[in-house]
């Protein structure tokens, strides 16, 4: 109770006061929503003296509710937050678990002592990944449209835009469309449309569409299709279906033939 009374008497304290030649940066050049972020404050002996202090002075503060988060190595919620320090250097940094967009756009915090050194936890859409998740995949087997099975994937939050290919046997068969259906400020929701060829020789093997985010390739399709007996089925309906025709006008045409023999003779008759 004390050592918390203590650390609440210092965060009061520091509140009040500021300095101007300490900071605090983002370490990392792209951020991944889901993985770690980490913050790091950068102090020097004139600023923070951790030796002669006890419980140690640093600390960080700020989130969504702008909250003491860390302090004398200790950190309220552990699962989402972690101080790392270094026992060579009085830099210490804030590891922040699972980031997500919550986390940005609020002010941090870092402190030692009686300075704090401030910062907006900002970063360019541009330098965002972001792949939460593959809610619903298309794949219609049983309705081949001139030789080609249509295969949509719609992905959620992601971010940048992908560019996808597809992949049969292991080998590169085309690229797919991707289309933006709604654009958010760090992620947009896309459809990816992939028209499968479907011939004699490519219409069974593990098919895979690969979607590329930056350095990183994320399989939204995996999957062994075998649709060539499906395609050679369609394509003997087709012939049945033909043949079919092609008797019904046979038939008819004799029908009408001898139709019109009869009533030729018929008439022929009459004239006798």
């Amino acid at each position: 109770m004390n050592r918390m009374l203590v650390h609440v008497v210092m965060i009061v304290l520091v509140a009040g006061k500021a300095s101007t030649s300490g900071t605090w940066k983002l370490t990392n050049t792209r951020v991944t929503f889901g993985k770690d972020v980490y913050l790091m404050c950068l102090l020097d002996e004139v600023e923070c003296n951790t030796s002669k202090q006890e419980p140690d002075p640093r600390g960080w503060t700020g989130g969504p509710q702008y909250q003491l988060l860390c302090m004398d190595g200790d950190c309220r919620n552990s699962s989402k937050y972690e101080m790392i320090t270094q026992s060579t250097s009085l830099n210490f940094g804030l590891l922040i678990h699972n980031f997500s967009e919550s986390d940005l756009n609020h002010s941090y915090t870092c402190s030692c002592g009686f300075n704090d050194f401030h910062g907006n936890l900002s970063i360019e859409p541009k330098q965002v990944i972001s792949l939460q998740s593959i809610t619903k995949t298309i794949k219609d087997k049983n309705n081949i449209n001139n030789d080609n099975m249509a295969i949509e994937i719609m992905l959620h939050k992601v971010n940048p835009v992908p560019n996808c290919s597809a992949l049969l046997k292991g080998r590169f068969i085309n690229d797919a469309t991707v289309t933006v259906m709604k654009w958010y400020t760090y992620y947009n929701d896309v459809k990816v449309i992939y028209n499968f060829p479907v011939d004699s020789v490519a219409c069974e093997g593990r098919l895979q569409i690969l979607c590329n985010l930056v350095y990183t390739n994320v399989s939204i399709f995996d999957e062994y299709i075998d649709i060539c007996q499906e395609n050679n089925e369609s394509l003997r309906t087709i012939i049945l279906l033909a043949i079919g025709c092609c008797v019904f006008v046979m038939i008819l045409l004799i029908c009408i033939y001898l139709v019109k023999r009869n009533d030729t003779m018929y008439h022929l008759a009459d004239n006798v």
